[in-house]
């Protein structure tokens, strides 16, 4: 098979996938993609830091499998605990609102949110 009749199986195969999702799969799709987000960046800071995720668990008063499962995508970050990262790492996320169309409602100076600790 050449390697043109593969990308376009597997292109094939994604649109079949991605486009038969209900609505609740796709939010739970955005929510894992939110999540890793996130969790990258704090595997980046985690590894400049040369710190291990239990090291930061112990940090946040939580146990090592909660994190690890967390980290896996088998437990969800809520932002109790991206807070106690945050703050634990000594961080800031920055947030920025994309839309295809600007609200009228959001003014331009509140696009961007500062989480700091």
């Amino acid at each position: 098979m050449s390697s043109k009749n593969k990308i376009s199986d597997i292109q094939a195969y994604y649109k079949k996938v991605m486009g038969k999702r209900t609505k609740e799969e796709k939010i739970e799709s955005d929510s894992l993609a939110l999540m890793a987000c996130f969790l990258t960046r704090i595997e980046s800071v985690l590894e400049e830091k040369s710190m291990t995720k239990k090291i930061l668990a112990k940090e946040i008063n939580t146990s090592p499998s909660y994190l690890t499962q967390v980290f896996r995508g088998d437990k969800p970050l809520n932002f109790i605990t991206l807070a106690k990262i945050q703050k634990a790492l000594n961080i800031q996320f920055e947030i920025e609102l994309a839309t295809s169309q600007r609200p009228k409602e959001i003014p331009r100076k509140q696009k961007k949110l500062l989480l700091s600790h």
